[in-house]
């Protein structure tokens, strides 16, 4: 009897945060590239992420996981392993802020922080990796506050950095393998980070985001930094110049300038 040929393993893109915001446009975008068989889409909200889901052309798998938890990156993990699938992109967009400072951010919002903007990230990335191949490509969601310690944004910004630092680091290790590691360094995006990020003593220590983006822009730019095989990816001129500065400038007149910047 011949033997049965098995059946190819499908291409994925991995989108968490993929409910809202960032992600859910890396979603949609990476949807009309059409060059996946299927999209796994991670977040907590599962109405959420099949709301998302019911807009795609391309087949969508929902897996409603807390990041911020043992259980679940162990969700992401066991699909990973059940399936095999060949990941194609993998886009870590999950994570949130708080404005405020030590005071006024609760022990469990930095700890939450902590766990879903890094832990998570490298959890995440590391399940990924061994289904990735030559021609994949990695896209972790910085910030542009990863150039600068930021007061009143002092956690979001250090572990922005974390991501920052990370990706830039694993890009080293990944060369030669063809699988690109790009580190998306936007401004403030016009999502609900906001809002969240109120949701704090020290809510108002932030009073404006100025020059916000859109998240489609900020998106667009990213893929086409990916697909130009760059280690950062500053979605603006402004970004641009906020790297610049954040490499020439001493820490302490950047965060006297955030203090001034804050209060407008």
């Amino acid at each position: 009897m011949p033997f049965a040929t098995p059946a190819p393993a499908k291409t994925i893109a991995l989108v968490t945060g993929a409910s809202s915001g960032i992600g859910r446009e890396f979603a949609r975008q990476i949807d009309l590239l059409q060059q996946v068989d299927e999209l796994w889409l991670v977040a907590r909200g599962e109405e959420g992420l099949r709301q998302v889901a019911a807009g795609l052309t391309t087949a969508a798998r929902v897996l409603a996981a807390d990041l911020a938890s043992e259980e679940g990156l162990d969700v992401v993990r066991a699909a990973l392993a059940e399936e095999q699938p060949r990941v194609r992109y993998l886009v870590n967009a999950a994570g949130f802020g708080k404005f405020g400072d030590w005071r006024t951010i609760s022990n469990a919002d930095a700890s939450a922080m902590v766990d879903l903007n890094c832990r998570a990230v490298v959890a995440v990335t590391r399940a990924a990796l061994p289904r990735m191949e030559r021609g994949s490509r990695i896209v972790q969601v910085a910030s542009a506050a990863a150039f600068a310690p930021l007061p009143h944004l002092n956690v979001y910004a250090a572990s922005k950095a974390f991501v920052l630092r990370y990706t830039r680091a694993l890009r080293w290790e990944l060369h030669g393998t063809g699988i690109v590691a790009t580190a998306l360094c936007p401004t403030w995006v016009d999502t609900g980070f906001e809002a969240v990020a109120r949701q704090s003593g020290g809510g108002r220590d932030v009073n404006h985001l100025i020059g916000a983006q859109q998240a489609r822009t900020v998106v667009s730019r990213a893929l086409c930094a990916s697909r130009a095989h760059l280690a950062v990816a500053c979605a603006s001129p402004q970004v641009a110049l906020l790297r610049l500065v954040g490499k020439v400038v001493p820490s302490c007149v950047t965060m006297a300038g955030w203090e001034l910047l804050r209060r407008v």
